[in-house]
């Protein structure tokens, strides 16, 4: 049976049984992977892919996640649409906190294979460093879902173009997450001239808002946008 169509569960129990695998092998190349392609592509042969639907249990595809990325290299994942999307982020946020006494983080890379219909394949990759804990910062980017994705980009490109540090995004509801992500991917685009990638890495904050006069504790994803030149 093709491992897309296997359940998360079948999965993570072959993976369990074959142990870690084949060794990385030669060295990478410098050229990016561009934030438009189609899925698989210019991906090992050994890394597993994980379908996302809008109705996947989080938690599970987070214990998926963090127990492929123990064994070898983190998984993909596939999603399209919205509420995919927006629980293909969430797992991946939990699988972070699973993965806190395992000496390594996740980076998060999110390209779309049709940016119209939002269909996705999210590279994860290990990282040694963590970046800022879940804040808000005062030059924080904040996504609704009628927020306008180019812009966004424009806004992500000229702060990263700045280089005063990460740049932090946030959003709440599957609408605004899947501009959120859309805007990172778009931003990368517009960064190919400078020579410029960027990774992110997802975590949730509470924020506090004035709701008809009583304050209301909410919670949004953050994304925290890393920035490295190529």
């Amino acid at each position: 049976m093709d491992k897309l169509d296997m359940p998360l569960d079948a999965i993570v129990n072959a993976d369990q049984k074959r142990g870690r695998g084949s060794s990385r092998g030669g060295s990478r190349g410098r050229r990016r992977n561009h934030p438009y392609k189609r899925p698989g592509q210019n991906t090992k042969e050994s890394t597993r892919f994980l379908k996302v639907s809008g109705t996947s249990n989080v938690k599970s595809v987070a214990g998926g996640i963090a127990q492929i990325s123990r064994q070898s290299e983190p998984p993909c994942l596939l999603a399209a649409g919205s509420a995919a999307i927006n629980q293909a982020i969430k797992a991946i946020t939990i699988a972070r906190s699973y993965l806190e006494d395992d000496g390594f983080d996740l980076r998060v890379q999110m390209d779309f294979e049709d940016i119209a219909r939002a269909k996705t394949t999210t590279r994860i990759a290990k990282a040694f460093s963590k970046p800022r804990g879940p804040k808000t910062h005062a030059n924080d980017l904040y996504v609704t879902p009628k927020s306008d994705h180019f812009k966004v980009a424009g806004a992500i490109a000229a702060r990263v173009r700045e280089g005063k540090g990460s740049v932090g995004i946030y959003a709440k509801g599957a609408d605004a997450v899947t501009i959120m992500v859309k805007s990172v991917a778009v931003s990368r685009k517009y960064l190919d001239e400078d020579n410029l990638d960027i990774q992110f890495v997802p975590t949730f904050i509470q924020i506090d808002s004035d709701v008809e006069g009583k304050i209301v504790n909410s919670t949004y994803l953050k994304l925290t946008l890393l920035y490295h030149q190529l």
